[in-house]
């Protein structure tokens, strides 16, 4: 029996994954909802991030759960959350929005901008989302949509121009699994320089 603890979340760093997050899209919103594939594949995929769920069978990936994440100056935008109909009554869309919060705070931001279907809002709310004051609600393939927000508080982690250039040159949203190589790197760096300086001062070289 698949349990939540079976569940892993990544960000699509591979056409594998790539590939997996289109696959739950076209199942949900292409096939179960009914939107235009041409509709659903707008062309923004290539300039975003997708987190993608999914359970380990063997050598396989089975992709479960996806979200585009898009960059704005000072937020983002979270969308296209979908989860294969198997799967809704587990965690995995607390599980993704969960990794999406830690993600885009490392990057250093802030504020998280969604749409939501109105019956769905009190759900949002309850993950620390709330409407946007004076936002337009759309009406979208029979659906009411409204604008939300959420706050997130800052991360002491946040990648910086001043962060170490082993983590600005890591793979994306992977930064930190080579925190201790910097780290590393960096006391190797000062302990090289002391030995220099004490050969410079004592051997006059």
């Amino acid at each position: 029996m698949i349990t939540d603890d079976d569940i892993r979340v990544e960000l699509a760093t591979s056409e594998e994954l790539y590939k997996a997050a289109k696959a739950v899209r076209k199942q949900v919103f292409v096939k179960e909802l009914g939107i235009p594939e041409n509709k659903e594949f707008d062309g923004n995929d290539f300039c975003s991030a997708h987190v993608v769920a999914y359970i380990q069978k063997r050598h396989r990936k089975l992709p479960i759960g996806t979200m585009r994440i898009r960059f704005f100056s000072d937020f983002v935008k979270f969308e296209r959350m979908a989860v294969t109909k198997n799967f809704r009554k587990m965690n995995v869309a607390e599980d993704i929005m969960k990794y999406g919060f830690d993600y885009v705070a490392q990057k250093g931001y802030r504020k998280i901008y969604g749409m939501c279907k109105k019956e769905l809002l009190p759900r949002w709310q309850r993950c620390g989302y709330h409407e946007i004051d004076g936002a337009d609600k759309i009406e979208q393939n029979g659906m009411t949509l409204i604008p939300i927000c959420c706050d997130i508080p800052q991360n002491a982690r946040a990648l910086t121009m001043v962060s170490h250039p082993t983590l600005l040159t890591a793979k994306e949203g992977h930064w930190y699994d080579n925190s201790q190589k910097a780290k590393d790197f960096s006391n190797d760096e000062t302990v090289f320089m002391k030995l220099r300086r004490l050969k410079q001062k004592y051997l006059n070289y």
